[in-house]
């Protein structure tokens, strides 16, 4: 652990009914995720998180609900702004993500979408050229 800033805002918190390691390598090939805490509990995951493009996302193995699986929602996406998305989508698709929203350029820049092994949904932008 290298980061000790406490985060602040809205966090995601994603329970991810014991695939939370893997969702670590996984989104670290595909988007840069950093590990920056993990706390383990029979061997699982308690609680861990990651920082990606700066900003913190936390996961764990455990549910709320004791016999709850995930269950991913196309209602709910994880959303990054970065310079150049058509290259965090190529990431993402190669560290096995699948293309829902091929990459675009748009009026007010570029757009796709991915989603995870997980069933969780990446939307990416990255501005207009010149702006």
């Amino acid at each position: 652990m290298t980061d000790t800033q406490e985060p602040t805002g809205v966090v995601p918190y994603l329970s991810l009914a014991g695939r939370a390691r893997e969702a670590i390598e996984i989104w670290g090939r595909a988007f840069g995720a950093e590990q920056i805490a993990a706390y383990e509990e029979n061997g699982h995951l308690r609680h861990a998180e990651v920082r990606i493009n700066g900003g913190p996302v936390f996961l764990t193995d455990f549910s709320m609900e004791p016999m709850a699986a995930f269950q991913p929602t196309p209602s709910i996406a994880l959303h990054l702004e970065v310079p150049d998305g058509s290259d965090w989508m190529a990431r993402g698709k190669s560290a096995g993500c699948r293309v829902v929203t091929p990459w675009q350029q748009m009026s007010h820049g570029g757009f796709g979408r991915l989603v995870d092994p997980f069933g969780v949904i990446w939307s990416i932008t990255s501005p207009k050229p010149g702006y």
